[in-house]
């Protein structure tokens, strides 16, 4: 089983990404900020991770980095609220896998499970 790492500030939607990977047979931890992701990742590394763009203490960019320079491979799906151009491609160009607009649409998670992360429904 796949264990992914979901990283949000909003407990909502950590435990809503938790529940529907979940019931798409992946294990998912879940962390609060950027800070928290980084040292997760160190302790219990993930195969992939959702990771949130807006974030207090230490946001997605700044995670993504610190986290690409110890694992280049890692797949990370860039997520956030504020869906415009600009955020997408500073996301692809910080190193993201991907990217998701809030909220998250399902035909659209589902096709990134199944590219990223090899999900067969």
């Amino acid at each position: 089983m796949k264990q992914l790492l979901v990283v949000d500030d909003d407990p909502d939607v950590r435990q809503m990404l938790k529940v529907v990977l979940e019931a798409h047979h992946f294990a998912v931890a879940t962390a609060a900020n950027g800070r928290q992701a980084v040292e997760q990742v160190r302790v219990d590394m993930p195969d992939g991770i959702f990771l949130d763009v807006r974030m207090p203490i230490m946001d997605g960019f700044r995670a993504l980095e610190a986290i690409r320079r110890e694992h280049p491979h890692l797949t990370i799906i860039m997520i956030s609220a504020s869906p415009d151009d600009d955020t997408a491609e500073k996301a692809r160009v910080g190193g993201a896998d991907g990217y998701l607009p809030k909220p998250i649409e399902s035909k659209r998670l589902k096709a990134v499970l199944r590219d990223s992360f090899g999900w067969i429904p």
